[in-house]
């Protein structure tokens, strides 16, 4: 039986190479990679054991997280391999079997250009507070667009950056900014702290990570937070900019009946920018629904009419706005995807 850690290595370096986003590790089953969204064997490497598997946790993991491990039976947390390769690890039990999926890290920030982002960035570049919600599904991408978004703020402007991250994913390295992390559990004790934090800090951006359990609590603090002198940017998991407004004024107290919690959103949002990665005839493409929230907008979120928010987009594309399904027709009309290609 191979070594647990010279075989991890060993495959982790091959999807380091692959260009490989995800590596999945299950009880019975051949390692599986994802390239270009297509989920592949890696044939030749032996069939993952529950033995191997919990050499390979216990291997990568510290005591600490070992006891919240055996507490919640799952995890995430971000390792370094090998001196340069990062990944995200989740790990998790299933039929009481152990679990693992890394995503690669690259060590590089794209910029917004490589990511073919939409181009409201650039006029979210010249916002000095407010709200801006970066939303998709799980993989499509919108972590590594608040990267690029951060490092090009770092890169053209002095501002004092602070991000709230569970765990940290891109490392940053000061330019004209300065960017402080902090990563829940290990630097600030929760979301909800590190919020407060930054209400009485001389902060001018804060990117919060997507929130997993405080999301409640942390509602009222963000639209407090984006209503002073600071810009938000904030990662959330929503298919679409109509569902992200929903769940930020269904979340606990704040109710979609709730008038002060509506008219404080309106306020203060900026845009919303929802993501959808899509593989394509030569790699994978981003499709992002974009929503500005302009004085129409404002007006639907007040009232509550959050349902009409989709006929505005299409009546002021001239602004740049767009929905998910006008972008993904767009993508097709280019060339560079088949309808067959969307899910």
């Amino acid at each position: 039986m191979e070594i647990p850690s010279i075989f991890l290595n060993r495959i982790l370096s091959e999807v380091a190479k692959k260009n490989a986003s995800d590596l999945h590790l299950s009880v019975g089953s051949l390692p599986m990679v994802r390239i270009n969204d297509q989920l592949v064997a890696m044939e030749g490497e032996q069939i993952v054991t529950s033995e191997t598997l919990n050499k390979i946790i216990s291997s990568v993991i510290s005591q600490e997280e070992a006891v919240k491990l055996k507490e919640d039976r799952e995890i995430i947390l971000v390792k370094e391999f090998a001196g340069s390769f990062r990944f995200r690890i989740n790990i998790f039990y299933q039929k009481d079997l152990p679990t693992m999926s890394f995503h690669y890290i690259p060590g590089s920030l794209k910029t917004l250009a490589d990511l073919q982002a939409p181009k409201i960035f650039q006029d979210f570049f010249k916002l000095n507070s407010g709200l801006i919600i970066i939303a998709g599904s799980n993989n499509s991408g919108k972590t590594t667009t608040a990267a690029a978004f951060m490092e090009e703020v770092n890169r053209i402007s002095s501002k004092y950056i602070i991000t709230i991250e569970d765990p940290i994913e891109y490392l940053f390295v000061n330019k004209k900014s300065i960017i402080e992390q902090r990563q829940v559990g290990r630097d600030v004790k929760s979301v909800t702290a590190g919020i407060d934090y930054c209400l009485v800090e001389d902060v001018d951006l804060v990117y919060i990570d997507e929130i997993k359990k405080e999301f409640s609590s942390a509602v009222p603090l963000i639209l407090e937070l984006a209503a002073g002198n600071c810009l938000v940017v904030m990662e959330m998991n929503a298919d679409s900019s109509i569902r992200a407004i929903e769940k930020i004024l269904g979340s606990g107290e704040a109710k979609l009946s709730n008038e002060a919690v509506r008219y404080s959103l309106a306020d203060v949002l900026a845009g919303v920018v929802v993501q959808k990665l899509v593989s394509g005839r030569h790699g994978v493409n981003l499709a992002a629904e974009v929503l500005v929230v302009n004085s129409a907008v404002k007006s639907l979120i007040r009232e509550g009419k959050i349902y009409q928010i989709e006929s505005v987009m299409q009546t002021f594309r001239n602004e740049g706005m767009i929905s998910m399904d006008k972008a993904l027709e767009e993508l097709v009309a280019s060339g560079k995807v088949k309808q067959g290609d969307i899910n």
